[in-house]
């Protein structure tokens, strides 16, 4: 680090400081980030931001938040993807974030391209079918190649992967842009895409990658006649291969050669890493309904000071959503609030209802 700026060193130490309050660490760990930006090899930046992450109210609040989504026990591997994913929105703080989010479409001139190439990314995302994102990259080359803008659609294209997750695919886009273009919000969010795409093993609120057979099991009591996680990501891909007979786009590598490479390929493996989560807990569950989370509670108090039609339908479903849904223990000690922010009231934007907020 001695080779570094003093402002290097000036925004680390901020960092540090402002990560150790309550909701601190999104924004401390974008201060790193702004240094990846600029120094990728700063491995005191690197290291900061896991252990800003390691945050026990952080880790509950992510938890709680994304098994709102998806729950713990579900193992199936999009699943986790899709954990990522939400996890790298939650934390996520980069200038142009909120710009881009209301720009779901893309530059004009290519955005039919590029929406099929998303079609093809939410079937992996949301479907599980891998294939998909083979289809999606000669998608997204095309639209390249016939745009007129290419540095605003590349950037696009990279934000698109990270925001579903795929961070591999975001860093070799934005890679891709800052090779041939000088693009100071390309390098930044680039930086960040890269963290995630080398720290994805170790996020400590994220359960260990699975292969379905945890899902396969809770749904044997849940829900017999649901399908297995194999057939059912064979069915999505069998109804995909029809829709796809008439397009003109071809996967990004040939089937059989693909099969090749897996056979001469070892099986990755995921890297491990220290837990801070003791998962051992969802190998043990005997799939039977339980008492429902703190959180549903909570939203179930909220519902019910509406008696209108509507929210007693939204009542009745949340509580059949979430029977197996696992509560989620709130870390024993106090949160830290930074002594010279002043205090939130809730009840300045929700009125009566602030006493149902998630507050611990």
């Amino acid at each position: 680090m001695s080779n570094y700026p003093d402002y290097v060193h000036q925004t680390l130490a901020r960092a540090r400081a402002d990560g150790q309050w309550c909701c601190g660490q999104p924004d401390a760990a974008a201060l790193c980030f702004d240094i990846l930006a600029l120094f990728p090899g700063c491995e005191e930046a690197q290291q900061l931001v896991y252990e800003l992450f390691c945050d026990e109210w952080t880790i509950y609040d992510n938890r709680v938040a994304i098994q709102q989504n998806i729950d713990e026990w579900d193992d199936r591997p999009w699943q986790q993807r899709r954990r990522l994913a939400l996890s790298y929105r939650f934390m996520s703080r980069w200038n142009g974030k909120y710009k881009m989010v209301h720009d779901r479409g893309g530059p004009g001139d290519v955005q039919k391209i590029l929406e099929d190439g998303k079609m093809e990314l939410l079937s992996a995302y949301c479907l599980g079918d891998e294939e998909c994102t083979d289809y999606a990259w000669t998608i997204f080359a095309d639209a390249i190649h016939k745009a007129k803008d290419p540095q605003k659609t590349l950037f696009w294209i990279g934000w698109q992967y990270a925001d579903l997750g795929f961070f591999a695919d975001a860093a070799e886009a934005l890679g891709e842009l800052c090779s041939r273009f000088d693009d100071e919000k390309a390098r930044r969010l680039l930086a960040e895409v890269v963290w995630w795409r080398d720290n994805a093993y170790r996020i400590p609120w994220i359960p260990p990658a699975g292969d379905g057979s945890r899902y396969d099991r809770m749904m044997e009591s849940i829900d017999p006649s649901a399908p297995k996680t194999k057939d059912y990501v064979q069915r999505i891909r069998n109804e995909n291969q029809l829709e796809r007979i008439a397009a003109p786009y071809r996967p990004s590598i040939d089937k059989g050669l693909a099969k090749l490479f897996e056979i001469f390929t070892p099986d990755k493996k995921e890297a491990s890493a220290p837990t801070l989560v003791d998962w051992s807990f969802l190998d043990k569950d005997d799939g039977q309904p339980g008492e429902l989370p703190d959180w549903v509670k909570k939203r179930i108090r909220m519902f019910e000071k509406w008696k209108d039609e509507l929210h007693t339908e939204m009542l009745e479903d949340l509580k059949n959503m979430h029977k197996w849904t696992r509560n989620i223990e709130p870390p024993s000690t106090p949160k830290r609030y930074d002594p010279n922010e002043p205090p939130f009231d809730p009840s300045e934007m929700l009125g009566d209802f602030d006493d149902d907020l998630d507050e611990t």
